[in-house]
């Protein structure tokens, strides 16, 4: 039985309103929009008549049908604990009824992340002088993918070699650096292109994801490489150069330090590895 109806496209419509306000990115929004939907499309009843129990019957029947890995899973549940905490502060139900929803444990793996040389051998094989601009400005700042998509000419700030991140993930703004290198070169870009105002690269996300991707493949590069490992590499060379490790939550723009934290187990066990490489057996 098809649950979308008028009533509940409004709530829905209301529900998207609500994550905007609150900060939540695009991307995320359309995450939590299409968990409501899913689920939605499984419940007999109206979503504010659903109790724990059918709640918990379709995430197991979800995760016995597809299998889903415990990050998915981990955010569907926070998907809908955040669309029944919407509904409450409406006044469609009393309590929420996600709130005693066990999440599942997720394994964080370790992030990927270049060499030196690998990054040079990246920025080598690109023709386009554009391309190893994109690479340069991925690495030296830890631009999100998307933020580097964005990204205007207005928003650089040459005089103080800084970059002003305008609505970065969660709706915040922060600064990052650039370095004197990365700084004539985007001076070079700024020439070559003739263009001083609006957007630098006006590029999407899969192109540049694409264009990252092509490469790494040129390269040879073994490893995955993504405009994400970039910004992993950033962080990893940041703090084995003796970084502070809040200096660096800012200029990733996280929002709770253990996010960053990750970055000093990669290191440890970069460290290990070399260690085993001069006295391992």
């Amino acid at each position: 039985m098809d649950m979308i109806t008028n009533e509940i496209n409004d709530v829905l419509e209301q529900f998207r309103a609500y994550l905007e306000f609150k900060g939540y990115s695009k991307g995320t929004i359309k995450q939590y929009c299409n968990d409501i939907k899913l689920f939605l499309r499984h419940i007999n009843v109206r979503p504010w008549e659903a109790n724990r129990e059918t709640i918990m019957l379709f995430l197991l029947n979800l995760n016995r049908k597809r299998k889903y890995k415990s990050s998915t899973l981990y955010r569907k549940i926070c998907s809908l604990k955040t669309f029944y905490e919407f509904l409450r502060k409406i006044g469609l139900i009393s309590e929420n009824p996600v709130d005693e929803i066990e999440r599942p444990k997720v394994r964080r793996n370790l992030p990927q992340f270049l060499t030196k040389e690998e990054l040079n051998k990246l920025m080598s094989v690109a023709d386009k002088f554009r391309d190893k601009l994109i690479i340069r400005l991925l690495y030296v700042t830890g631009l999100r993918v998307s933020e580097l998509v964005n990204l205007n000419w207005e928003d650089i700030d040459f005089n103080n070699r800084e970059i002003i991140v305008r609505a970065g993930k969660g709706g915040k703004s922060r600064i990052v650096l650039i370095d004197d290198r990365t700084l004539n070169m985007l001076k070079e870009y700024r020439r070559l292109i003739r263009k001083e105002k609006g957007s630098v690269f006006d590029l999407s996300v899969r192109t540049v994801q694409h264009i990252v991707k092509e490469l790494r493949e040129r390269a040879n590069i073994p490893k995955k490489v993504t405009p994400h490992v970039l910004r992993h590499t950033f962080a990893t060379h940041l703090l084995e150069a003796g970084a502070d490790i809040r200096a660096i939550q800012e200029l990733l723009g996280h929002s709770s330090l253990n996010t960053t934290q990750i970055y000093t187990h990669v290191t440890r066990e970069h460290i290990r590895r070399e260690y085993l490489k001069a006295f391992g057996e």
